[in-house]
């Protein structure tokens, strides 16, 4: 899928850092419309296979890791979706240390994982960030109502 051409970096030319980044990078975009191309037509193994792919390339890319745990999530990988969402979250909070990797993204895997509380107790923290968000009420008041330990 993603050979190289004339849209890789050129990083052979000189032995200092590319300035290039995963996300301006032209074969990144293609590869992430691609995956989602594969989506859309319900070929949910292709996409991904193009995101474990493009992330061998752009282990960064925040963007396919959160493609690519969505995907696993719904071929039913709860575990790799899992890991692949929690990337995703440690690259964008990179910066910030000691932050709880919180997410509705991974919330919803445990879930799915029967993970319960793991799942309930992550949705507090997510909702003590947006105390007013309307999915997060929403998916408290599911969960409440369901498997309650």
């Amino acid at each position: 899928m993603l050979a190289a051409s004339a849209s890789t970096p050129n990083t052979t030319q000189s032995s200092h850092h590319s300035t290039t980044t995963a996300g301006s990078w032209h074969g990144v975009a293609e590869a992430i419309n691609a995956a989602r191309e594969a989506i859309k037509n319900d070929d949910l193994a292709q996409a991904e296979s193009i995101l474990i792919e493009l992330i061998e390339f752009a282990p960064v890319e925040i963007r396919a890791w959160k493609l690519l745990a969505k995907t696993q999530r719904h071929l039913g990988h709860i575990q790799a979706g899992i890991a692949s969402a929690r990337r995703a979250l440690q690259l964008q909070n990179s910066n910030i240390e000691d932050l709880p990797l919180a997410s509705i993204t991974i919330a919803k895997l445990l879930w799915e994982q029967h993970e319960f509380d793991d799942a309930r107790e992550m949705l507090f923290v997510l909702l003590e960030k947006a105390p007013e968000d309307p999915v997060l009420l929403d998916l408290q008041l599911q969960w409440n109502g369901e498997h309650s330990t």
